[in-house]
C-alpha cells in the first residue's frame, strides 16, 4: 500500500479577518452617524404624578424648571427671555422637534405657562410636559 504524505500548507489554514474588521467598523460608522443623542436639561427635577400618560419618543428640546423657579435647558441656566432664542437654537438643528418641559412639582405654575409661550413663540407646536406615573 502506498503511503501519503501530507504537507502542512500554512498559508491555507491562516484566517484572514481583514475584511471581518472592515464590516464592524463600517457598521459601527453608521450606528453613530444614525444615532440620535438626547440632550439632558442639567438638573432634576421632582416631577408630578398624573394619571394618564403617553410616552414620547424623539423629543429633542428638553426645558427643565426648578422648585426655585429656574430654567435650565442643555445643562445651562438661562432666563424667561433666553428661552425663546435658545429654543430657535435647538430647532434650527432639527425642525420637526418637539419639546417637553420638566416642571419640578414645587415650580410656580405660572412659570410653566411662560416657558411654554416661550417656547410655542420660537416656533415649536407641539409641547409636552414630563410627568411620572401614578
Amino acid at each position: 500500500m502506498a503511503r501519503r504524505s501530507f504537507v502542512k500548507d500554512d498559508d491555507a489554514e491562516d484566517v484572514n479577518v481583514t475584511p471581518l474588521l472592515d464590516i464592524v467598523f463600517i457598521m459601527l460608522i453608521f450606528f453613530i452617524v444614525t444615532s440620535t443623542f438626547v440632550k439632558e436639561p442639567g438638573i432634576e427635577v421632582d416631577r408630578p404624578e398624573a394619571v394618564t400618560t403617553e410616552e414620547r419618543k424623539f423629543a429633542k428640546i428638553i426645558v427643565a424648571i426648578s422648585s426655585n423657579d429656574e430654567i435650565w435647558i442643555n445643562n445651562e441656566e438661562v432666563t424667561l427671555e433666553e428661552v425663546q432664542v435658545r429654543v430657535q437654537e435647538l430647532r434650527a438643528e432639527n425642525p420637526k422637534s418637539t419639546a417637553v418641559i420638566q416642571a419640578d412639582v414645587e415650580a410656580r405654575s405660572r412659570m410653566l405657562v411662560e416657558v411654554a409661550n416661550q417656547i410655542r413663540d420660537a416656533g415649536v407646536t407641539e409641547i409636552a410636559v414630563s410627568t411620572d406615573e401614578a
